[in-house]
């Protein structure tokens, strides 16, 4: 996993609205703290080497965003759509991603840590070495999902679907649900937990498992 190449003392204060002075609408080496951007509509946005801290993002709409090197932390981009984005070493600490539309993008070298993104849709993702840590993920949409070293742990995963989405090489042992949605032909290769291996056999095959 390959973390993002930045180095914070050397970033300028600047607001997220000087992406405009650009006409690529481009956002380079910059410390952004403790603002409110409502309503805006940027397609394909490019952030590099930029830290985010304490943002509120409402109502805004990031069609095909393409960010490299950047950190979110403890940013609220609920309901934001972030759809056919490029997103490489980049992490997401301590944010709420609540009904976020990730859909269509690529994902490399991400990490997502002690974030809320329940509801949130993650469809038609190409997806290589993606961490996702400590994160309450319920009734997410992760469907049609391509999977190269990506790590699930400690996560909260009721009711979430992953359907038409192959789980060989996946470890959900440590993460907890009630029920979740899979196919039982794209199964194989799957690391569960007792528990969870019950669930999975009531649900497609009837069993009822006794300890």
């Amino acid at each position: 996993m390959d973390q993002p190449k930045i180095v914070e003392d050397y970033l300028e204060s600047g607001s997220f609205l000087d992406i405009y002075d650009e006409e690529d609408f481009y956002l380079n080496n910059k410390n952004l703290s403790n603002e409110l951007i409502e309503d805006q509509t940027i397609r394909h946005p490019i952030l590099e080497t930029t830290v985010l801290d304490h943002m509120t993002f409402t109502e805004c709409d990031f069609n095909k965003a393409d960010f490299t090197d950047v950190i979110f932390k403890n940013c609220n981009l609920s309901n934001c759509i972030l759809d056919e984005a490029s997103i490489y070493r980049v992490q997401f600490i301590n944010c709420k991603l609540i009904g976020t539309n990730f859909d269509d993008s690529f994902l490399n070298n991400v990490t997502f840590k002690n974030c809320l993104l329940d509801m949130s849709m993650m469809n038609r993702l190409n997806l290589k070495e993606v961490e996702f840590l400590d994160n309450s993920m319920k009734d997410v949409s992760f469907n049609e999902n391509k999977m190269k070293k990506t790590k699930f742990e400690n996560c909260n995963l009721d009711k979430m679907t992953l359907l038409a989405t192959p789980m060989k090489g996946i470890d959900l042992s440590s993460c907890n649900f009630e029920t979740i949605d899979l196919e039982q032909d794209l199964l194989r290769g799957l690391k569960v937990n007792d528990e969870q291996a019950a669930f999975l056999a009531r649900y497609f095959l009837g069993i009822t498992v006794k300890y």
